[in-house]
């Protein structure tokens, strides 16, 4: 049980939080007292969960209120709409893991990698309908990205180039995303893409 622990911990590694840790855990007693026995055992490991992420290093805000971080890299924020708004500062080393991971906590499966550009064995159509086109917003690139729009079984799959990443190459692209099927074998590469 410990390592199911040990591996959140370090793959949240960087992810702050601003709600106290009291505040949190008087929040997880209430809840509990509330459920009824089907729902407490729910209830319970939740609170467990969420003890564990605002104690142990990585500090996300609890699901409730939506999903809200933000760190010099990027900063992520659940919105009213169901829609989650993800902000990359161009300038910052992003750490792929816990950008994947403020993202599956905003529920959307994701495979974020550096400097390494993969597509999808199969055309998964509906991409425009997922994110949305990006803009830039005091130097940081905006994206909106709505996860009811994905099909089922599906991720995001992105390819973020670092700004000194083949500084030579004339392609201007920083970043690619698409979706993939969970289980499929992605193609990568680390040559720039056209």
């Amino acid at each position: 049980m410990n390592d199911v622990f040990d591996t959140m911990k370090e793959s949240m590694q960087g992810v702050h939080m601003h709600t106290p840790v009291e505040r949190i855990v008087a929040a997880g007693r209430a809840r509990r007292r509330r459920k009824v026995t089907g729902i407490a055992a729910g209830a319970a490991v939740a609170g467990g969960l969420s003890l564990v992420v605002a104690t142990s290093g990585p500090q996300v805000t609890a699901p409730p209120a939506g999903v809200h971080v933000q760190l010099a890299a990027f900063s992520l924020d659940s919105n009213t709409d169901g829609t989650v708004t993800v902000k990359l500062t161009k300038e910052q080393t992003l750490d792929p893991a816990t950008l994947q991971n403020a993202l599956a906590q905003a529920g959307i499966p994701a495979d974020i990698r550096i400097n390494e550009f993969c597509n999808s064995p199969v055309d998964i159509p509906g991409f425009d309908k997922v994110m949305s086109d990006n803009k830039e917003e005091d130097g940081r690139v905006v994206m909106t990205i709505d996860p009811a729009a994905m099909p089922e079984g599906t991720k995001i799959i992105a390819g973020i180039r670092t700004p000194d990443y083949k500084p030579d190459d004339p392609s201007r692209l920083g970043a690619v995303f698409g979706l993939a099927r969970t289980g499929d074998t992605l193609q990568c590469s680390t040559e720039l893409p056209r």
